[in-house]
């Protein structure tokens, strides 16, 4: 299916030369994308951006849900990890209210946070993904916890371990509330770490949970409280949630069950995780807003959500002298800011025009915000990944068309 309208809309077309882009460029792009879907190499994709703040492209291609109506302008997505840039920017403004510091220790918060050379990892080292703590490493390290400290038979991953879970639940006394994955990261916690600090890259998501936590513990409300005071509020982002309010349950993207992640977007525990490293839902217009005011120093439309200092500070590469790591299943750049992936000479999977000072974050399953300051532009989009496909590559390529239309 196809767009429902033109994706161009119609303000730009009258002030094409104002605001430095080629219309046909644009109408390329939004051939491109609505042949994907008319393929069915995806079954929908949203593509969004704005320059100088306004929007230039708006392109809504497939269906709602499997076998639904046409994907709604205001559709609400599950963005995964593009959650942790607003994760980073709750912390960032709880530092600048003087509650915490980057530089603090991670165990001044979290002793069980525990082991060997760990006393060592700040704050900062969590935001960066440069702590030592390998995530991948610390589940296996915890798995095997359970085997053979606790003496549990913890069935391999892919096969149900509730059960194993529960008994080791009780076993290190936590509370029954606790679930199967808060045993893992209680866990992972005590885990060794695996590099030296600041040292090697390691995308861990089990680090921005306690980023999370820590903005909970410091400000004595929830995550979802705290960003909404802070951030969604004064922005006019009333589209964004962890926990989705049932009656948006009708604008929530549902996705095939063979796409990447499928079988988990559209569960019950989905639309209501509050993650911090993964469970945000939110619009294509919310996210152009939180980026519009990353791209304008932390200031949007009269409100001030954070100084251009920790704009500066999140943006910035923090890990330029750490080299190349392997992760996603190959060698990518480790060049990060604070919540953000920042480019600084990075050759990765969104485009080789964009500028050295943009930033982004991808989500699991298709998510991206980007933000370029030199192009003053900003993307929101969402390629939906099929286990087949690939759906990088069309991140990239329509990343490069839209670049292409810049002038």
């Amino acid at each position: 299916m196809t767009s429902v309208k033109s994706a161009l809309p119609e303000t730009l077309l009258y002030g094409m030369d104002a605001l430095g882009v080629n219309i046909d460029r644009l109408r390329y792009l939004d051939g491109y994308l609505q042949a994907l879907v008319k393929k069915n190499v995806h079954p929908f994709i949203a593509f969004h951006a704005l320059r100088r703040g306004v929007k230039i492209f708006e392109g809504n291609y497939g269906v709602q849900k499997p076998g639904g109506g046409p994907l709604r302008e205001d559709a609400i997505f599950s963005v995964a990890s593009v959650t942790k840039p607003f994760t980073a920017s709750c912390l960032a403004i709880l530092q600048e209210d003087g509650l915490v510091d980057f530089w603090e220790p991670v165990q001044a918060y979290f002793p069980e946070f525990e082991g060997e050379g760990k006393d060592g990892v700040l704050l900062w080292h969590l935001l960066a993904h440069v702590s030592g703590w390998d995530e991948d490493a610390a589940y296996e390290w915890a798995a095997e916890y359970i085997r053979n400290k606790l003496g549990i038979a913890l069935p391999e991953e892919g096969e149900d371990q509730t059960a194993a879970l529960m008994a080791a639940r009780e076993k290190l006394g936590l509370p029954e509330t606790a679930s199967g994955w808060e045993v893992f990261s209680f866990l992972a916690k005590k885990a060794p770490l695996k590099t030296t600090i600041g040292t090697a890259f390691a995308y861990n998501s089990l680090g921005y949970e306690m980023l999370g936590r820590l903005v909970e513990i410091i400000s004595g409300m929830s995550l979802e409280a705290f960003a909404r005071a802070r951030i969604f509020d004064p922005l006019g982002m009333a589209d964004t949630h962890w926990a989705l309010p049932r009656d948006k349950y009708d604008r929530y993207v549902f996705r095939e069950p063979n796409s990447r992640g499928g079988d988990y977007r559209n569960t019950e525990e989905a639309l209501q995780s509050t993650s911090a490293a993964g469970g945000l839902k939110t619009t294509m217009r919310d996210q152009l807003i939180f980026g519009q005011m990353f791209l304008q120093n932390g200031t949007l439309g009269g409100k001030q959500i954070l100084s251009p200092a920790s704009v500066r500070l999140m943006t910035t590469d923090q890990n330029a002298h750490i080299p190349d790591s392997y992760w996603r299943e190959r060698m990518l750049g480790s060049n990060w800011g604070f919540g953000w992936d920042v480019k600084n000479g990075k050759k990765d999977d969104f485009g080789m025009l964009r500028s050295d000072v943009s930033y982004n974050h991808c989500g699991f399953g298709g998510a991206r915000l980007h933000v370029d300051p030199a192009a003053e532009l900003v993307i929101a989009l969402y390629i939906v990944e099929q286990e087949e496909a690939k759906a990088c590559d069309h991140m990239s390529t329509a990343a490069n068309i839209l670049y292409s239309a810049l002038v």
